[in-house]
């Protein structure tokens, strides 16, 4: 047996990464290492031939830790590490649905639908339902509550809920619309694969035999479909090995079941169960505090961080008791300053807070201060309508559905207003066929000849864009540009800006996208396939985009700082009604586990700071510390009483002297 696997980790590490067979719980507490676990299993797994690199299939929740994996695995192996399956679920489902789209009842170059566009149909579903008032139903909730209905994962209701009744009249029509329309959203990506194996066993017994060996990362992170998809990719061989902290998961609100974590043990008999408590990341004194915060909870596996490595004792956690929301984001910046002047870098410090609100103010201090900042957890750059347009052409180019052709059909301007727009979609319904196919039999369902022309222009760009970007003698990226420019995107973009340097932000998108394509397309062929694996990858935010560390401050929610580690955190806000949070917090548990993710993300110094009034309904209001503060014994941390630390002995001495070294420097007083 090679030990090239084995080299530098604790006891508890190895006996994770030589399990060969059977069910495993790896219990990875925060900063213990877990990806190195990961990695060398897997590694070890191929080397030995307890499994070939295509018998191991590694689900992930983002492609970053996929390709971590994939990237370090291949660095020892080589060759013979090709063939390993690491990804999402999400892009695992695609993978599925491509092989055996046939049997999957779809087409073969089926497209993929982000939420927005699965919105979009909702909408238009629902021009077909009588119901009164239809505007004042949440669209978002309501796909939500769709998708729950679509993976068994509704609950019961009144039957008085209006929300729910709707959601019931519109998830058949919505399943069906998606199957005329040729395309799947996020959800289906799941269910799916599931219907698949159900319907084909033969196919899931194919699956399972090419998969020995399953492996799932963030397993606390996951809901009942995902679940599911697990039990029926293990089978009876139950080599399953799930990595996860039950103390971690925090996203309870979006279906996330800690319960799948909890319960693992006993749902898998024989389970083996590694607990890693070996904090690398944080000193003792912080993991002293976050240790006593996560005890509270009562559902949990025993486990307690302990402190490993260079990072000692350290500076005790401190919190500091501010008047408001204004003297609180004032004292951030200073207190971001003064760190700074310590010698920390911007990028090495985090502000971190429960609600997105409480930036807004934090954000405009950091300004004032000329502290540059980034934050986290943002709108992607395929969030922007100048983005989802350029995909919108791509889409229709080379892999058409009828969400993408009507999106562009008018952009830019090209006479195709709302009167036509309603006869085109008035004759495919009638006549029973695609909206694409409507639109190329414009003059029988009544267009005028100006709508028409514009019509036909469009179809023989959509037919021209392909090759000019792949022919193009320049990057594919540039040719697209270039392409947005002559169809007169580009005009039609800076006419749409209402202030100045507007239109030129916005064309930036475009240009990214391009940039980002050629990223994509330089370590493949140039060929239409590439350009549908790149809509696809896109679609699912797989791309190989990486984003360029900044020496910036970083402001983001607790959810968005999970995964990552800072040497100085400001946790801000920490009071009642913010954490828990009055409105989003009803589940205390996860709530005081979101406290426990923020408190493990700081290294060397963690600073706390809280208000005693905070505007509510335009006045300003008493408000208490949160109650996860006063479940920890006061010594665990220093209290200050407004933004200031007292001076200690030795910083005062250290004040007179150079107060009197100044006084002597200038020589004797004048005599008068």
């Amino acid at each position: 047996m090679s030990n090239r696997w084995l080299q530098g980790l604790n006891p508890e590490q190895r006996e994770a990464v030589l399990h060969d067979h059977g069910p495993l719980l790896i219990l990875a507490g925060a900063g213990s290492g877990k990806t190195t676990v990961l990695v060398s299993r897997t590694g070890r797994l191929i080397e030995e031939r307890i499994a070939p690199a295509a018998g191991i299939l590694v689900l992930t929740f983002t492609n970053k830790a996929a390709k971590e994996l994939k990237h370090r695995v291949s660095a020892k192996l080589g060759d013979s590490a090709k063939g390993l399956w690491a990804g999402t679920f999400h892009s695992f489902g695609l993978f599925l649905l491509k092989k055996y789209s046939e049997q999957a009842g779809l087409h073969p170059r089926f497209s993929i639908i982000d939420a927005s566009d699965a919105v979009s149909i909702l909408k238009d579903l629902m021009k077909d339902v009588k119901v009164s008032g239809k505007d004042r139903f949440d669209s978002d909730r309501l796909l939500n509550l769709v998708n729950d209905i679509r993976s068994g994962q509704a609950k019961k209701h009144e039957g008085t809920d209006e929300y729910h009744e709707l959601a019931e009249a519109l998830a058949p029509k919505f399943e069906k619309r998606l199957e005329l329309l040729g395309v799947v959203d996020f959800e289906a990506l799941l269910l799916k694969p599931m219907e698949l194996f159900k319907n084909h066993p033969d196919i899931r017994d194919r699956v399972r035999q090419q998969f020995q060996q399953v492996m799932v990362d963030e397993f606390q992170d996951t809901n009942r479909l995902q679940m599911k998809l697990i039990e029926s990719l293990v089978g009876d061989q139950r080599n399953i090995a799930v990595v996860g902290d039950d103390d971690q998961s925090i996203y309870g609100w979006r279906g996330a079941q800690v319960s799948n974590i909890l319960n693992f043990p006993s749902e898998y008999k024989g389970c083996k169960v590694v607990k890693l408590e070996r904090n690398y990341r944080s000193s003792a004194n912080i993991l002293k505090l976050a240790n006593e915060v996560i005890a509270r909870n009562q559902s949990r596996h025993g486990k307690v961080l302990k402190p490993e490595g260079a990072a000692g004792l350290g500076e005790m956690p401190e919190l500091f008791v501010l008047e408001n929301e204004d003297e609180e984001s004032e004292f951030v910046a200073a207190e971001l300053k003064r760190a700074h002047e310590a010698g920390f870098q911007w990028k090495e410090m985090a502000v971190l807070y429960r609600s997105n609100t409480q930036g807004g103010l934090i954000e405009s201090s950091l300004r004032r201060n000329r502290i540059e900042y980034s934050i986290s957890g943002g709108t992607s750059i395929f969030d922007r309508k100048e983005a989802k347009d350029v995909m919108a052409y791509l889409r229709a180019a080379v892999s058409p559905n009828d969400i993408a052709f009507r999106r562009i059909l008018n952009v830019p301007s090209r006479g195709v207003g709302d009167t036509s727009l309603e006869r085109l979609a008035d004759f495919s319904k009638n006549l029973k066929i695609s909206f694409i196919e409507a639109a190329k039999q414009w003059q029988m369902a009544g267009l005028h000849d100006k709508a028409g022309e514009g019509i036909e222009a469009l179809f023989q760009s959509l037919k021209d864009l392909p090759r000019l970007v792949l022919e193009s003698p320049g990057t594919p990226g540039e040719a697209l540009v270039k392409f947005f420019a002559d169809i007169g995107y580009r005009q039609e973009v800076m006419a749409s800006a209402t202030q100045p340097g507007a239109g030129e932000k916005k064309w930036a998108v475009v240009e990214i996208t391009g940039r980002i394509l050629d990223s994509y397309v330089a370590k493949r062929t140039r060929t239409k396939e590439t350009l549908r694996d790149f809509l696809d990858a896109m679609t699912l935010r797989d791309d190989d985009e990486e984003e360029r560390e900044k020496n910036q401050v970083s402001l983001m929610t607790f959810h968005a700082s999970k995964g990552l580690e800072f040497p100085y955190v400001i946790l801000a806000g920490i009071e009642e009604d913010l954490l828990p949070h009055r409105s989003l917090g009803s589940d205390h548990d996860e709530e005081r586990r979101l406290f426990y993710v923020g408190l493990t993300r700081a290294k060397q110094r963690l600073v706390l700071c809280r208000c005693q009034t905070r505007k509510r309904h335009g006045a300003q209001r008493a408000v208490a510390p949160s109650r996860f503060l006063l479940d920890i014994p006061q010594g665990l941390f220093q209290q200050h009483q407004g933004a200031y630390r007292p001076v200690t002995a030795s910083e005062r001495d250290d004040l007179v002297s150079g107060f009197l070294a100044k006084l002597q420097a200038r020589g004797p007083a004048p005599k008068i």
